[in-house]
């Protein structure tokens, strides 16, 4: 499979995109009509030649992750002969869905993954190490591996590791560019500097981050950003990824949003009816994976929460750019009449150094207000420094428990990814619907 990032639609004009998409979109509309018992019968009244417009597009119904759950068998559209990979989600936030794909899905992702990498500045001869897990049907460490392969990068598959076997690679092969989580990273990069290797002065110029934010929602750097900015002297970019939609938002060398591929998905950010919202207010991550063959989607509702970056990025690139995902829809925590994005929550913990881990449990019932409780690795001495920091950044109190890394791993049961929001308001409010 060649690469040629110029190549990418990104580039092109806006009118011409704009054209382009509305021609995509009404071949996925024949595709999925064609091929995917669900959707055959859903867009059974539907003709794909009357979508003439992104608004018309617009009109359709939207597809939930609960939906595709229950109901993975109606909307697989290729025969299973052809299914080459299956991966499966974590299920941190429901049932674990089983996600199929064909090699020619595969070759996609790879593709978005390598338009990813590009924008961020990552070239033939850059020498990378993926330390995200590439084992348990997790499709995030396929992808960037895969990507980093097709770009050309010299790329190793370090994967989660100990400390010491991750110190031994970053001395032995001097990568120039890192993918991992921010948390993680924050602690290598401490425990490096413990040992007394010199971060600062280390290969490493670019770091990918995944999973979880290094920004705030004006996409400047947040606590965790800044720290591994800071520590290894490198420039980090954040990436946005979905097993659904099998694609990534990633980061440009300008840093300004994370950018879609509009030859991959068509992006929309919603309000609660499934209607568009102004360009810079937040609303729910609504997107449409255009080229998939295993399980195409069409207006799929992620359940992220985020907002369409205005204006022009100084890179050329005219595609779609979201911000940080500010919250789970149904992790938005409702306190006496407001809400309160867990962004919010999670920006100010992760501002203190003085902690170590932490997870915030979400509790309550849907006529009260939630009850939310910080559980924090942390010195007792430091409660109160830590309770008034949350306070000045959020305005509310939130009670901060003391408790330490075993018990805080067990909290986060078999979760691939690490957790910092526990929702237990979830399963009371699937008791209350049976």
């Amino acid at each position: 499979m060649d690469f040629n990032a110029e190549l990418s639609w990104e580039f092109w004009s806006k009118d011409k995109l704009e054209a382009r998409t509305i021609r995509a979109l009404q071949n996925h509309i024949m595709h999925v009509q064609k091929h995917s018992p669900y959707y055959g019968e859903l867009l059974s009244s539907v003709e794909a030649a009357d979508i003439k417009s992104l608004d018309d597009f617009g009109k359709l119904p939207c597809t939930d992750k609960a939906t595709l759950v229950d109901k993975t068998d109606r909307f697989l559209a290729a025969p299973p002969e052809r299914i080459a990979e299956t991966v499966v989600t974590s299920g941190s936030t429901g049932k674990p869905l089983v996600f199929s794909m064909t090699a020619s899905d595969i070759d996609r992702l790879a593709f978005n993954e390598a338009l990813s990498f590009y924008a961020a500045g990552v070239r033939p001869g850059d020498r990378a190490q993926v330390l995200v897990s590439l084992d348990r049907l997790f499709i995030a460490g396929m992808a960037y591996y895969r990507g980093l392969c097709l770009l050309g990068a010299n790329t190793a598959r370090i994967g989660v590791v100990p400390f010491d076997m991750q110190k031994h690679y970053l001395e032995l092969l001097k990568p120039s560019v890192v993918v991992g989580v921010p948390s993680f990273l924050r602690r290598l990069g401490k425990e490096l500097g413990a040992s007394g290797f010199d971060t600062a002065a280390s290969s490493i110029k670019k770091i990918v981050c995944i999973g979880e934010s290094i920004r705030t929602q004006d996409l400047t750097l947040n606590a965790v950003g800044e720290a591994l900015q800071s520590v290894f002297d490198a420039r980090v970019y954040s990436t946005y990824g979905n097993t659904e939609l099998a694609v990534a938002y990633c980061e440009c060398v300008e840093q300004q949003g994370g950018h879609s591929h509009p030859e991959l998905v068509y992006t929309e950010i919603v309000d609660g009816a499934g209607n568009a919202v102004p360009d810079g207010e937040v609303g729910e991550l609504v997107a449409t994976p255009l080229g998939v063959e295993g399980l195409p989607l069409v207006r799929y509702r992620t359940g992220d929460m985020t907002f369409k970056v205005t204006g022009d990025c100084p890179c050329g690139r005219n595609s779609c750019r979201i911000g940080p995902i500010v919250a789970r829809k149904s992790q938005m925590i409702k306190l006496k009449g407001t809400t309160l994005y867990p962004l919010t929550i999670t920006n100010a913990l992760d501002d203190l150094d003085c902690i170590d881990d932490y997870v915030v449990v979400l509790e309550g019932d849907e006529s009260l207000a939630d009850r939310v409780t910080v559980h924090a690795v942390t010195q007792p001495a430091k409660l109160q420094a830590i309770g008034e920091h949350l306070r000045a950044k959020t305005r509310v109190h939130f009670p901060v428990l003391v408790t330490n890394t075993p018990t805080l791993n067990s909290m986060r049961v078999d979760s691939r990814k690490k957790v910092k929001i526990i929702d237990r308001r979830l399963k009371t409010k699937v008791r209350a619907r049976r």
